[in-house]
């Protein structure tokens, strides 16, 4: 027979309703990467991606190690640059997206081009992703991973150089807690040079 909570005596209650609250806090403990902790990256790429071109083939720019995240959102600055030559911006073009390596969920894509950074200069897409790896107590891995796919849409050969985007290593990767940005989301939300707006307190 289930016991019924308003038949507890209210000093019980109050130890179980502490403990959960114990419990949660625990849970929620930042481990080594979590915060303010860069998360460590591998990456075997070249400045401009490197790749076979078409919509069937996907490269992997490189893997964030995201063993010992506890948090429930990953940040993700990355660089890149479109290439040029004295007639301006080459029609090349990379799309990119974020997979986790544990449940095989993935962000929303987003396509660089020449129209990404039109004046030349370096700028970065940001993911500001609420992921579905597991964390906490749900987290039973001893290793975990994001990995950072592409494809790459177009290349232009010039003087015997084959260019598209390049892409640098991430200028922050790190995990935050859930409610940091109001631009947190289930898909990444990614943009290019994507301002972050802090969630107002309560």
């Amino acid at each position: 027979m289930a016991i019924q909570a308003n038949a507890l005596p209210p000093s019980l209650v109050a130890e179980l309703n502490e403990m959960k609250r114990r419990l949660t806090a625990l849970e929620r403990k930042p481990k080594l990467g979590s915060v303010n902790e860069r998360l460590p990256y591998g990456s075997w790429q070249s400045p401009a991606v490197e790749g076979t071109v078409g919509p069937e083939y996907k490269h992997v720019l490189g893997i964030i190690n995201s063993t010992g995240l506890n948090q429930p959102v990953l940040l993700l600055a990355l660089p890149f640059k479109v290439p040029g030559d004295s007639n301006g911006r080459l029609d090349v073009s990379v799309t990119l997206w974020i997979e986790d390596m544990i449940t095989g969920g993935k962000t929303a894509e987003i396509t660089l081009d020449r129209t990404s950074a039109p004046d030349g200069f370096t700028r970065q897409v940001t993911f500001v992703w609420q992921h579905p790896q597991p964390i906490g107590f749900d987290d039973l891995h001893e290793w975990k991973g994001f990995r950072i796919n592409y494809r790459v849409n177009k290349r232009v050969t010039v003087g015997g150089v084959s260019w598209t985007i390049g892409i640098g290593e991430p200028q922050l990767a790190t995990g935050i807690p859930s409610g940091t940005y109001v631009e947190e989301s289930t898909d990444g939300n990614p943009r290019i040079d994507g301002d972050l707006t802090p969630v107002p307190e309560a």
